[in-house]
């Protein structure tokens, strides 16, 4: 796969994704983050992690890198992206961090986008 990554292509060794839970319990589902959007949107919360995980690491896998950043920490891609939950979808938007050309990407950030 080509580096770095570009617009309009899937994020490179995206089957390698991956995520700190911290992320999700501190943030991406917490109610101080963009929880209220999940359950507004979507109807889950915190208990939901593996099947928002899911949900995202499934439509990661064709969706295109619609932005790409080069920081002095690595390149963040964001990705937006249609996520399937139950019988209930909507536009998400998710970041993604490379460390390095090697490392498959780390989850940032994820919400629906309202």
């Amino acid at each position: 796969m080509n580096w770095p990554p570009q617009t309009g292509q899937p994020p490179p060794r995206v089957i390698g994704c991956w995520y700190e839970p911290i992320k999700f319990e501190g943030w991406i589902l917490a109610a101080r983050g963009h929880g209220p959007e999940w359950a507004k949107v979507l109807h889950v919360g915190p208990d939901d992690l593996g099947t928002v995980w899911a949900a995202i690491r499934t439509a990661a896998v064709l969706a295109p890198v619609s932005r790409v950043i080069d920081t002095e920490h690595g390149i963040i891609c964001r990705v937006d992206m249609e996520l399937a939950i139950g019988k209930r979808t909507a536009p998400a938007r998710t970041a993604w961090h490379y460390a390095n050309e090697e490392s498959a990407p780390r989850l940032v950030s994820a919400y629906p986008r309202l």
